[in-house]
Protein backbone atom coordinates (compact mmCIF):
# COMPACT_ATOMS: atom_id res chain seq x y z
CA UNK A 1 0.00 0.00 0.00
CA UNK A 2 1.53 3.44 -1.06
CA UNK A 3 2.60 5.30 1.95
CA UNK A 4 0.02 8.30 1.86
CA UNK A 5 -3.03 5.81 1.45
CA UNK A 6 -1.12 3.75 4.25
CA UNK A 7 -1.06 7.13 6.54
CA UNK A 8 -4.26 7.96 5.54
CA UNK A 9 -6.12 4.27 6.62
CA UNK A 10 -4.01 3.97 9.90
CA UNK A 11 -5.30 7.92 11.40
CA UNK A 12 -8.77 6.92 10.34
CA UNK A 13 -8.73 3.72 12.62
CA UNK A 14 -7.00 5.55 15.52
CA UNK A 15 -9.59 8.35 15.21
CA UNK A 16 -12.76 5.86 14.99
CA UNK A 17 -11.26 4.12 17.82
CA UNK A 18 -11.47 0.93 16.21
CA UNK A 19 -10.81 -2.30 19.50
CA UNK A 20 -7.54 -2.22 20.91
CA UNK A 21 -6.11 -4.68 18.52
CA UNK A 22 -7.04 -2.30 15.53
CA UNK A 23 -5.95 0.58 17.51
CA UNK A 24 -2.62 -0.33 18.25
CA UNK A 25 -1.79 -2.22 14.76
CA UNK A 26 -2.84 1.08 13.37
CA UNK A 27 -0.59 2.87 15.64
CA UNK A 28 2.42 0.50 14.90
CA UNK A 29 1.62 0.75 11.33
CA UNK A 30 1.82 4.31 10.97
CA UNK A 31 4.99 4.55 13.34
CA UNK A 32 6.59 2.28 10.84
CA UNK A 33 5.55 4.61 8.02
CA UNK A 34 6.90 7.69 10.30
CA UNK A 35 10.02 6.06 10.45
CA UNK A 36 10.66 5.46 6.67
CA UNK A 37 10.25 9.60 6.86
CA UNK A 38 6.32 10.09 5.65
CA UNK A 39 5.90 13.81 6.66
CA UNK A 40 2.13 12.97 7.07
CA UNK A 41 2.61 10.01 9.04
CA UNK A 42 5.03 11.71 11.58
CA UNK A 43 2.40 14.53 12.42
CA UNK A 44 -0.81 11.99 12.07
CA UNK A 45 1.23 9.67 14.59
CA UNK A 46 2.13 13.11 16.85
CA UNK A 47 -1.31 13.77 16.96
CA UNK A 48 -3.00 10.15 17.99
CA UNK A 49 0.00 10.17 20.74
CA UNK A 50 -0.64 13.57 21.87
CA UNK A 51 -3.87 13.04 22.40
CA UNK A 52 -2.63 9.85 25.14
CA UNK A 53 -0.78 9.12 27.79
CA UNK A 54 2.20 9.79 25.88
CA UNK A 55 2.38 13.35 24.71
CA UNK A 56 5.94 13.47 24.91
CA UNK A 57 6.63 11.04 21.76
CA UNK A 58 3.77 13.02 20.01
CA UNK A 59 6.09 16.13 20.25
CA UNK A 60 9.12 14.05 19.04
CA UNK A 61 7.16 13.24 16.35
CA UNK A 62 6.34 16.94 15.65
CA UNK A 63 9.96 17.28 15.55
CA UNK A 64 10.75 15.25 13.59
CA UNK A 65 8.08 16.53 10.92
CA UNK A 66 8.99 20.00 11.40
CA UNK A 67 12.78 19.54 10.90
CA UNK A 68 11.62 17.50 7.73
CA UNK A 69 10.23 20.69 6.47
CA UNK A 70 6.23 19.92 7.04
CA UNK A 71 4.35 23.35 7.64
CA UNK A 72 1.42 21.90 9.29
CA UNK A 73 3.62 20.04 11.78
CA UNK A 74 5.52 23.52 12.32
CA UNK A 75 2.26 25.34 13.39
CA UNK A 76 1.22 22.81 15.41
CA UNK A 77 4.25 22.18 17.18
CA UNK A 78 4.79 26.19 17.10
CA UNK A 79 1.10 26.69 19.62
CA UNK A 80 2.55 23.78 21.55
CA UNK A 81 5.58 25.78 22.47
CA UNK A 82 3.69 28.92 22.94
CA UNK A 83 1.32 28.02 25.21
CA UNK A 84 3.44 25.46 27.07
CA UNK A 85 1.24 22.88 26.76
CA UNK A 86 2.30 19.46 26.44
CA UNK A 87 5.95 21.00 26.03
CA UNK A 88 8.20 23.81 27.35
CA UNK A 89 7.12 27.19 27.13
CA UNK A 90 9.44 29.00 24.18
CA UNK A 91 7.32 31.52 23.09
CA UNK A 92 10.62 32.96 20.68
CA UNK A 93 11.17 29.44 19.79
CA UNK A 94 7.04 29.25 18.81
CA UNK A 95 7.40 32.36 16.68
CA UNK A 96 10.16 31.14 14.92
CA UNK A 97 8.20 27.93 13.91
CA UNK A 98 5.91 29.97 12.63
CA UNK A 99 7.66 32.25 10.33
CA UNK A 100 9.46 28.66 9.04
CA UNK A 101 5.63 27.65 8.22
CA UNK A 102 4.41 31.21 6.72
CA UNK A 103 6.82 30.90 4.47
CA UNK A 104 5.86 27.82 2.86
CA UNK A 105 2.52 29.15 2.69
CA UNK A 106 0.70 27.82 5.91
CA UNK A 107 -1.98 30.26 6.42
CA UNK A 108 -2.62 30.03 10.08
CA UNK A 109 1.00 30.56 10.82
CA UNK A 110 1.25 33.86 8.93
CA UNK A 111 -2.37 34.77 10.92
CA UNK A 112 -0.14 34.08 14.22
CA UNK A 113 2.98 35.43 12.58
CA UNK A 114 1.33 39.19 12.17
CA UNK A 115 -0.59 38.97 15.92
CA UNK A 116 3.05 38.12 17.35
CA UNK A 117 4.80 40.96 15.63
CA UNK A 118 1.64 43.07 16.02
CA UNK A 119 1.78 42.51 19.92
CA UNK A 120 5.84 41.85 20.81
CA UNK A 121 4.88 38.41 21.54
CA UNK A 122 8.32 36.63 21.32
CA UNK A 123 9.67 38.59 18.54
CA UNK A 124 9.85 42.88 18.50
CA UNK A 125 7.17 44.93 17.57
CA UNK A 126 7.03 46.06 13.91
CA UNK A 127 3.76 47.41 12.65
CA UNK A 128 5.28 47.05 8.87
CA UNK A 129 6.21 43.08 9.42
CA UNK A 130 2.71 42.65 11.13
CA UNK A 131 0.86 44.10 8.40
CA UNK A 132 2.43 42.71 5.26
CA UNK A 133 1.56 39.11 7.05
CA UNK A 134 -2.14 40.02 7.88
CA UNK A 135 -2.06 40.70 4.27
CA UNK A 136 -0.95 37.73 2.70
CA UNK A 137 -3.34 35.65 5.37
CA UNK A 138 -6.08 37.98 4.03
CA UNK A 139 -4.83 37.25 0.37
CA UNK A 140 -5.27 33.57 1.02
CA UNK A 141 -8.70 33.88 2.77
CA UNK A 142 -8.39 34.03 6.17
CA UNK A 143 -11.41 36.03 7.44
CA UNK A 144 -9.61 37.45 11.00
CA UNK A 145 -6.51 38.45 8.51
CA UNK A 146 -9.16 40.56 6.34
CA UNK A 147 -10.46 42.38 9.62
CA UNK A 148 -6.89 42.83 11.18
CA UNK A 149 -5.56 43.55 7.31
CA UNK A 150 -8.37 46.07 6.86
CA UNK A 151 -7.98 47.62 10.60
CA UNK A 152 -4.04 48.55 9.23
CA UNK A 153 -5.82 50.23 5.86
CA UNK A 154 -8.26 51.88 8.17
CA UNK A 155 -5.92 53.31 10.81
CA UNK A 156 -2.67 53.71 8.46
CA UNK A 157 -0.71 51.14 10.26
CA UNK A 158 2.24 49.42 8.93
CA UNK A 159 0.92 50.59 5.65
CA UNK A 160 -0.41 53.97 3.86
CA UNK A 161 -4.18 55.24 5.25
CA UNK A 162 -6.68 53.98 2.80
CA UNK A 163 -10.05 53.97 4.58
CA UNK A 164 -12.19 53.03 1.33
CA UNK A 165 -10.09 49.90 0.68
CA UNK A 166 -10.49 48.88 4.31
CA UNK A 167 -14.58 48.81 3.82
CA UNK A 168 -13.79 46.45 1.40
CA UNK A 169 -11.42 44.18 2.89
CA UNK A 170 -13.97 44.40 5.44
CA UNK A 171 -17.14 43.56 3.67
CA UNK A 172 -15.59 40.53 2.20
CA UNK A 173 -14.60 39.08 5.95
CA UNK A 174 -18.36 40.46 6.94
CA UNK A 175 -19.77 38.14 4.01
CA UNK A 176 -17.86 35.23 5.34
CA UNK A 177 -19.32 35.31 8.92
CA UNK A 178 -16.33 37.40 10.86
CA UNK A 179 -18.12 39.70 13.34
CA UNK A 180 -15.44 42.24 14.17
CA UNK A 181 -15.87 42.96 10.67
CA UNK A 182 -19.09 43.40 11.04
CA UNK A 183 -18.72 45.50 14.25
CA UNK A 184 -16.10 47.72 11.83
CA UNK A 185 -18.58 48.07 8.83
CA UNK A 186 -21.25 49.33 11.75
CA UNK A 187 -19.02 51.68 13.02
CA UNK A 188 -17.93 52.92 9.81
CA UNK A 189 -21.24 53.41 7.89
CA UNK A 190 -22.04 55.24 11.27
CA UNK A 191 -19.57 57.90 11.03
CA UNK A 192 -19.24 58.24 7.07
CA UNK A 193 -15.48 57.29 7.46
CA UNK A 194 -14.99 55.23 4.47
CA UNK A 195 -18.11 55.02 3.02
CA UNK A 196 -21.09 57.10 2.86
CA UNK A 197 -22.66 57.78 6.04
CA UNK A 198 -25.79 55.37 6.58
CA UNK A 199 -27.56 55.30 9.79
CA UNK A 200 -29.70 52.71 8.05
CA UNK A 201 -26.64 50.46 6.74
CA UNK A 202 -24.86 50.83 10.10
CA UNK A 203 -27.64 49.63 11.87
CA UNK A 204 -28.28 46.54 9.81
CA UNK A 205 -24.47 45.46 10.42
CA UNK A 206 -25.17 46.35 13.84
CA UNK A 207 -28.08 43.93 13.91
CA UNK A 208 -25.66 41.05 11.98
CA UNK A 209 -23.42 41.46 14.50
CA UNK A 210 -25.74 40.91 17.30
CA UNK A 211 -27.44 38.12 15.85
CA UNK A 212 -23.65 36.35 15.51
CA UNK A 213 -23.86 36.68 19.50
CA UNK A 214 -21.55 40.38 20.07
CA UNK A 215 -22.94 41.64 23.43
CA UNK A 216 -21.65 45.18 22.32
CA UNK A 217 -23.93 44.72 19.14
CA UNK A 218 -26.20 43.75 21.03
CA UNK A 219 -26.60 46.52 22.85
CA UNK A 220 -26.39 48.83 19.79
CA UNK A 221 -28.86 47.06 18.31
CA UNK A 222 -31.67 47.43 21.19
CA UNK A 223 -30.55 51.32 21.77
CA UNK A 224 -31.33 51.67 17.78
CA UNK A 225 -34.93 50.10 18.52
CA UNK A 226 -35.16 52.30 21.27
CA UNK A 227 -34.46 55.57 19.63
CA UNK A 228 -35.51 54.87 16.27
CA UNK A 229 -31.44 55.14 14.98
CA UNK A 230 -31.73 53.57 11.37
CA UNK A 231 -34.21 51.19 12.23
CA UNK A 232 -38.04 52.53 12.98
CA UNK A 233 -38.31 52.78 16.66
CA UNK A 234 -39.65 49.72 18.41
CA UNK A 235 -39.63 49.30 22.33
CA UNK A 236 -40.86 45.88 21.94
CA UNK A 237 -37.65 44.93 19.53
CA UNK A 238 -35.24 47.11 22.34
CA UNK A 239 -36.58 45.39 25.26
CA UNK A 240 -36.07 41.86 23.38
CA UNK A 241 -32.68 42.68 22.44
CA UNK A 242 -31.90 44.14 26.22
CA UNK A 243 -33.68 40.59 27.40
CA UNK A 244 -31.07 38.78 25.40
CA UNK A 245 -28.24 40.39 26.89
CA UNK A 246 -29.27 40.30 30.55
CA UNK A 247 -30.36 36.61 30.05
CA UNK A 248 -25.97 35.75 29.45
CA UNK A 249 -26.65 33.93 26.05
CA UNK A 250 -23.74 36.05 25.18
CA UNK A 251 -20.88 34.05 27.25
CA UNK A 252 -19.00 32.58 24.32
CA UNK A 253 -19.65 35.18 21.95
CA UNK A 254 -17.21 37.41 20.51
CA UNK A 255 -16.80 40.78 22.21
CA UNK A 256 -16.52 43.11 19.61
CA UNK A 257 -13.55 44.20 20.20
CA UNK A 258 -13.09 46.41 17.07
CA UNK A 259 -15.43 48.96 18.75
CA UNK A 260 -12.83 50.49 21.33
CA UNK A 261 -9.62 50.41 18.74
CA UNK A 262 -11.72 52.05 16.33
CA UNK A 263 -11.71 56.08 16.24
CA UNK A 264 -14.56 57.92 16.69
Amino acid sequence: MPYGLQTLVCSLLIVSGVAAHGGADATATLRSSAETGDLQAMRELAESLLNSVDSDEGVYWLERASVGGDPESMHRLASLRFAGARTYRDQREAVTLWKAAAVLGHVEAMYDLAVCYRDGWGTFRSEIRSSIWFKRAADRGRPEAMTAWGRCLFDGIGVMRDEELAVQWWTKAARGGEVDAMVALAVASGTGRGMGRDQAVSARWWRKAAHRGCRVAMLVTAANYEMGMGVQADPIEAEAWYVKVRSGLDEAAPSGGLVLALPE
